[in-house]
Formats: structure tokens, C-alpha cells, sequence
């Protein structure tokens, strides 16, 4: 049984001083590091074209991946590439929009103890309630390590080193936003499992991901064959999740 805490390392793009106060002081009386994001805005496509494969995206949503999604996709695999070339067995991962709930300390602690049951464990919530398919483990009085069919985000998650490795080849190809890959573990294989109620959330500032030019997101025209693909598409991830996660 393993119980210390930890690691702790802040995705956060160097331009941003005021998220880093924030955080700096969302964070006190813990040990952490800022890693520096890859920052989308300043990328050049041909460094990274080779890696593309964003047409099922495009397809499914029916717009381009944003350079700020690309950024944020490259900044989550280069830390995990850190994670592997330093050998850290567990870490705990945030970006720099998160805010601790009561209990932090205590329920990370108690989910590191079992790391032998997960490989990844998201700590955020969602608009939405999570699904829950069944209980893993009780933390503490009123938090659940639970198995569920939602995605929650990548604004907070425990991964282990071997989950780390697994993503660098299951995410070398840029297909889709980061949370769609990493979170589909029916597909990946990993046992990605969240906290409920969640121990992190957002702090509701503006995001320096979804950002185009007018504020909105281009939308593209769609073909009546690739708007049936991507509904069908959908539909078969829903019933693969629910059936993978009985099995």
C-alpha cells in the first residue's frame, strides 16, 4: 500500500503571470511545478502535420480542431512524456482553471494508497452528473473512486506511469481535443475510473483553448453522408462504452 502524496504538476502557458498567482495561491501548502503548456496560438502547422488526423473530427462536429485544442492536446503528451522519461510512478495532474475542493488532501492520499486498482483517475466534475456503472472503492465519509461512462475533462487527474506510456502511443495521432482520447478507456484499455463527488472543479475563467477569431467556432459544411457517419459514429461510442464497461 502506497500512501505518499504525489507529485504535482500545473499545465500553464508562460504568458499567463495572473493564472499563475491564482494558482500559486489556490495551491499553498503544497509542492508543485508548473509545467509550461504548449501554447496553440504560437505553433506552426508544419511541426506538427505529420501527427494530424483530425478528419473523423471533422466529420463527427463538423469543424476543425482549434489551435488552442492542438496546444492544449500537445501540452497534456509532452507531460506525459516527462512522466516517463523521469520514471515518476503516479502524479497528479492540473490546469492552471482549477480550484480545490474541501477534502483535496485527504481524498488524493486515500486514492494513491489503492493506485494498484487504476491507472487514471479524474478528480473534476461535469455540468452533468456522472454515470455511474459501479463502485470501486469508498475514500472517505461522503467521496466514491467510481467506474463511469462520462468524460470528465482534463482540468484534473491522477495518472500512473504505466497509464503514461500506454497514452504516448495511444495519442501519438491528433485526432480530436485531448479529453476524447485519453477518456475513451473502452478503447484504450486503461482502468479510468473518477472521484465522486469531485475534489476539483473549474474556476470559471475564460478560456485560453476555444479562442477564434470573432468569438465563435466556424462551423463547416457537412456532407448528408458525413452527417449520417458522425450520428451513427456517435451513437456506436455510447453503445461500446456501456457494453466495455460490463465486460
Amino acid at each position: 500500500m502506497q500512501s505518499a502524496f504525489p507529485p504535482i504538476f500545473v499545465i500553464s502557458l508562460e504568458r499567463e503571470p495572473e493564472r499563475r498567482a491564482r494558482m500559486r495561491q489556490e495551491l499553498a501548502g503544497f509542492d508543485f511545478e508548473f509545467f509550461d503548456a504548449v501554447d496553440g496560438k504560437a505553433l506552426d502547422a508544419a511541426d506538427y502535420a505529420h501527427r494530424m488526423d483530425a478528419e473523423w473530427f471533422r466529420i463527427m462536429r463538423g469543424r476543425e480542431l482549434a489551435p488552442g485544442e492542438i496546444g492544449c492536446f500537445l501540452s497534456h503528451y509532452a507531460l506525459w512524456e516527462h512522466l516517463v522519461e523521469t520514471g515518476i510512478p503516479c502524479a497528479l495532474v492540473l490546469e492552471d482553471d482549477a480550484r480545490l475542493e474541501d477534502g483535496f488532501r485527504k481524498v488524493v492520499a486515500e486514492a494513491v494508497k489503492i493506485q494498484d486498482e487504476w491507472d487514471v483517475v479524474y478528480l473534476a466534475a461535469m455540468k452533468k452528473p456522472l454515470r455511474t456503472v459501479r463502485m470501486i472503492a469508498a475514500l472517505d465519509g461522503c467521496r466514491w473512486l467510481i467506474q463511469c461512462r462520462r468524460r470528465t475533462g482534463g482540468v484534473g487527474y491522477l495518472i500512473r506511469l504505466d497509464a503514461a506510456k500506454a497514452l504516448l502511443h495511444y495519442c501519438w495521432r491528433i485526432r480530436s481535443p485531448i479529453d476524447y482520447l485519453y477518456t475513451g478507456w473502452w478503447d484504450n484499455g486503461l482502468r479510468v475510473y473518477a472521484i465522486d463527488p469531485a475534489i476539483v472543479r473549474h474556476a470559471g475563467m475564460p478560456s485560453t483553448i476555444m479562442t477564434w477569431e470573432g468569438g465563435k467556432w466556424p462551423k463547416l459544411k457537412r456532407t448528408l453522408l458525413e452527417h449520417a457517419a458522425g450520428y451513427f459514429w456517435r451513437k456506436a461510442d455510447k453503445l461500446l462504452s456501456r457494453a466495455r464497461s460490463k465486460g
